[in-house]
């Protein structure tokens, strides 16, 4: 990998199936708090679950070291872990 090949994203648009393949759009955000398309992964739906299981996994570890938590208080029952800081673009 070329260092030209590295994309920083602060977070994902969308993440969707189109005739059996997964999209997943990605987003920066600027000072004005508007969001910025910064790219899209195409993928087989055999790739996006391998890349699923080894996101799931750096998650549970990201747990134990306790770089992140539960979100245990979240109003709409989402408690996917919560980074302790925000991004480096707009800290």
């Amino acid at each position: 990998m070329h260092k030209d090949d590295r994309i920083f994203v602060d977070g994902l648009a969308t993440v969707k199936m189109t005739n059996g393949v997964v999209l997943m759009e990605f987003y920066n955000n600027r000072p004005n708090g508007s969001k910025d398309s910064c790219g899209e992964i195409v993928m087989s739906q055999q790739a996006f679950l391998q890349a699923y299981s080894a996101m799931d996994d750096l998650v549970k570890k990201m747990i134990d070291a306790g770089l992140v938590r539960r979100n245990e208080n979240a109003e709409n029952g989402d408690n996917a872990p919560v980074a302790e800081s925000a991004s480096p673009n707009f800290a």
